[in-house]
């Protein structure tokens, strides 16, 4: 029997590997693997053996958006935190398979604990069946359409009866709403880690996102809210911008205005795409980074320059508290001052594997990655 309600006190969450199969672009499984290896140099950017800062890298076409979609894939059952768009669920099951649905396994790592989370659905909001591991240890294991060898522990159904009435509604979710709070500890902590997820996109189509909140972001007004307007003309000089801002009320709107010699402007008239780009990250920075459990940037340098950019990824890399991974594809960023050889991926041929795991050489502090992977050092 497992006990699954005496587990150690939480101080790390992390994603420690994560797989999906038959979904948009991935045919056959890809195994997304956070496990770190031995350096003795940026150990911030690794939290208990697991890399807390992913860079990835790809072709166009590879799959680095399709693999974001994906592992946000259970924001859509397990949460009621903001869904996908439409469009970025349309050709959900990859077409050159027959498999009829599409499989995705989360596994996490709480201390000493580790779950394992695995689903398949033939579409995004229709489930075929769910598992769950503690340790090892299978707790659950729930078909919606043969429920004849259905498994649920004890331990965490309790005298709980099950109403499902569709595939529609996670069991997983349905034990979690219908127990009392933390009656299951570790679940607990899988869900919350699930309903801090935050994934977002800044490109030439307009910003988006999933997880974490619900309803659409007004920046400007996020910004009067917090106060911290003066924080913000800081962030913008620190990575070149120097603004002076201020808001003002015009029928209940707070309007946020950039000042000069001889008149002003509103900021969202005169702000580059770069600009913009950067509004947006501050804005997450200060209405979420302080709760979220994993953040994924798709494209994050879109409309960047460089050295804002690398701005961004130092301040990222300080953020303890939370996973990130970004997707890019500036090799500048290729560099040991920012990252390291198992913390960034490359994804190709439905496959993702770190720089360390794609070679033979051995990788130092003082190796130029980005001039080993422009000379093909790195089998893709």
């Amino acid at each position: 029997m497992i006990n699954v309600t005496n587990i150690s006190r939480e101080s790390f969450r992390m994603l420690k590997r994560f797989e999906v199969e038959n979904f948009k672009g991935f045919k056959d499984k890809i195994v997304f693997d956070l496990t770190a290896r031995e350096y003795n140099f940026n150990s911030n950017i690794i939290r208990n053996g697991i890399v807390n800062k992913a860079l990835i890298y790809g072709k166009n076409g590879t799959g680095k958006s399709c693999l974001g979609i994906a592992l946000f894939d259970v924001v859509i059952h397990l949460t009621d935190k903001e869904k996908f768009q439409p469009r970025y669920l349309v050709n959900y099951r990859n077409y050159n398979s027959s498999n009829p649905y599409a499989i995705f396994s989360y596994c996490f790592q709480f201390d000493e604990d580790e779950i394992v989370y695995e689903y398949a659905k033939t579409d995004p909001y229709g489930l075929v069946y769910e598992k769950l591991f503690v340790n090892g240890k299978q707790i659950l294991n729930f078909h919606f359409f043969e429920r004849e060898n259905n498994f649920i522990d004890k331990e965490i159904l309790g005298s709980l009866n099950i109403e499902l009435i569709d595939n529609r509604l996670s069991i997983v979710k349905y034990i979690y709403r219908n127990l009392p709070t933390n009656t299951i500890p570790l679940i607990t902590k899988m869900m919350k880690f699930c309903d801090n997820m935050l994934w977002y996109r800044s490109l030439s189509e307009g910003n988006t996102y999933s997880g974490f909140t619900n309803g659409g972001y007004l920046l400007t007004e996020k910004l009067y809210e917090s106060g911290k307007v003066h924080e913000f003309e800081e962030f913008l000089r620190g990575v070149g911008l120097d603004y002076k801002l201020e808001f003002e009320s015009n029928n209940g709107v707070h309007e946020l205005y950039a000042i000069f010699k001889h008149g002003r402007a509103l900021f969202n008239t005169i702000a580059s795409t770069g600009t913009s780009a950067l509004f947006l990250f501050y804005i997450w920075s200060i209405t979420a980074f302080e709760n979220i459990s994993l953040l994924f940037i798709d494209e994050f340098d879109a409309f960047f320059h460089f050295e804002a950019a690398e701005s961004i990824i130092l301040q990222l890399n300080k953020s303890a508290k939370f996973q990130t991974i970004l997707t890019t594809h500036n090799t500048y960023f290729m560099q040991n001052k920012l990252t390291r050889p198992d913390c960034c991926y490359l994804i190709t041929g439905g496959k993702i594997t770190s720089l360390y795991n794609s070679t033979d050489k051995e990788l130092r502090e003082g190796h130029n990655l980005e001039k080993m992977y422009i000379n093909g050092v790195f089998t893709e």
